[in-house]
């Protein structure tokens, strides 16, 4: 039993990781600038299918932790995606038994709803903190990230189910 949970844990830890190299890698530098608001919150993505999928293994915690360190991976202010994933972990497990009974796409609703709040959440830190414009663009990231949840949820649930 405890092996199982701890190959469950480092698929999860796989898997975060996974999403901080898909954050990290960079455009052609043939792409417009404007369509880096287009990449999906893969890291949010892959922490809100673990919250849904395995509430007792992730929460709220985990969810700061796994914030701080891609505050320190992205080079953002400390406690800047802490403070997103920890409201996205609130979020999603105040409702998570009804959240998993929902249909995909309407997941991927509310999983739009729930990134954009964080998203203009964002915008509101970055105007306070670094006292400097940010494109609205940015508000267009959850709606490519509502639009790939379903790939993501797909994918990780299949190896979760036949790995864990």
């Amino acid at each position: 039993m405890a092996e199982a949970r701890f190959q469950g844990l480092g698929f999860i830890l796989i898997t975060v990781v996974l999403g901080l190299v898909l954050g990290l890698i960079p455009l052609p530098m043939s792409v417009p600038a404007e369509l880096n608001y287009l990449r999906p919150d893969w890291l949010g993505l892959i922490l809100a299918y673990w919250l849904l999928a395995t509430p007792e293994q992730m929460g709220v915690v985990a969810a700061f932790w796994i914030g701080l360190v891609a505050d320190i991976v992205f080079g953002a202010p400390f406690g800047f995606h802490g403070l997103n994933y920890v409201l996205l972990a609130a979020l999603v497990l105040s409702s998570y038994q009804q959240l998993r009974m929902l249909e995909i796409w309407q997941q991927a609703l509310l999983i739009l709803f729930a990134l954009e709040l964080l998203t203009v959440l964002q915008l509101v830190m970055v105007g306070v903190l670094d006292d400097r414009d940010q494109s609205w663009l940015i508000l267009l990231r959850p709606l490519t990230s509502a639009l790939v949840w379903p790939w993501v949820f797909l994918l990780l649930r299949a190896y979760r189910r036949r790995y864990v």
